[in-house]
């Protein structure tokens, strides 16, 4: 028996003037966008909305906007939509070069500190993507923001739905610039640290609890009040290279500024949180091409990060 669809041919057309209208806020933009009469774009929307038996639009003399159905058929759609086209493109002309738009999201700090100094390459690797960060702590809802792919940090994934691909190992420690410590003195011990201005992120009424594990031992804990709290990492970052303090930072956020010296390790042994850093999209779909080249892309960069570098002898020998 052949399958049924409910989607003929002639469909696509009226299913992309949906899409542009939702995304232009008007029937006139979109008719001038794909070339077609006023009447014909609204022809197309009252057959699709006669189709399917929903209001999928509100009309205005000003404006057109999403019901709440129509703003969720246009996120299905439009990913359905970019897959013909990839499909289309591939077939068409035997070409596999990645383009159109992706959206992704990142935590603040992530993406200063791992997506911007990589942006380049990408771009110069696929001139044909374009890509939209959403940076922000916030977890953002994939489907309603229409996101490709986010990053996150933390433990195990609470939505099964999502397919996670590890990208980096994540550990926080404690970091202060060296003037800092030539003046206030460096701490040689945990119940030093509350001699010291402390730069906090997570802090209930200027208070934390810090828990200081070195190796397998048994954690170390010590109330401590904050000097300065903040809810961004780079924040924090910058105030300690400014010698405000002793700040607890991602080792991934400090790196840059300990390698440029303006940052140092304080207790070089203790960790004060570990995780994992993921990259994550909606299971259950193709992904396309577009979104593979970007997935791709940053899990082969932070695979040469995570790559310990080769002994000088190795390197000379391969240059001979």
């Amino acid at each position: 028996m052949v399958a049924v669809s409910e989607t003929r041919p002639d469909d696509l057309g009226d299913l992309r003037a949906f899409c542009l209208v939702v995304d232009l806020g008007s029937i006139t933009a979109a008719a001038r966008s794909l070339g077609e009469t006023k009447g014909t774009v609204s022809r197309r929307l009252t057959r699709l909305e006669a189709a399917l038996g929903v209001t999928l639009l509100r009309r205005s003399p000003r404006l057109v906007q999403a019901t709440e159905d129509g703003a969720a058929y246009r996120t299905r759609i439009g990913r359905a939509l970019e897959l013909i086209d990839d499909a289309n493109t591939e077939l068409r002309h035997d070409v596999k070069t990645p383009a159109g738009h992706i959206r992704v999201t990142a935590p603040t700090d992530i993406g200063h500190t791992l997506l911007a100094p990589r942006m380049a390459a990408f771009h110069a690797r696929f001139p044909e993507v374009s890509v939209e960060l959403l940076l922000t702590d916030a977890l953002l809802d994939f489907d309603a923001h229409q996101i490709d792919l986010g990053l996150r940090a933390g433990g195990p994934l609470r939505d099964s739905s999502m397919v996670a691909v590890k990208l980096l190992d994540l550990d926080g420690r404690l970091y202060a610039s060296p003037e800092y410590l030539k003046l206030a003195g460096r701490p040689r011990s945990v119940a030093e640290l509350g001699a010291h201005r402390m730069l906090l992120q997570r802090a209930t009424r200027g208070a934390a609890t810090l828990q200081l594990a070195r190796g397998a031992e048994k954690p170390e804990s010590l109330r401590v009040k904050g000097a300065i709290c903040a809810s961004d990492f780079a924040f924090l970052k910058a105030a300690a290279v400014a010698h405000a303090g002793v700040a607890l930072l991602p080792s991934l956020v400090a790196q840059r500024d300990v390698t440029d010296g303006r940052l140092v390790p304080v207790l070089r042994e203790y960790t004060a949180f570990s995780g994992v850093l993921s990259l994550l999209h909606p299971g259950g779909r193709i992904l396309p091409l577009k979104v593979r080249a970007f997935r791709d892309f940053l899990v082969a960069s932070c695979a040469a990060r995570r790559r310990p570098p080769r002994p000088p002898s190795e390197v000379a020998e391969s240059e001979t």
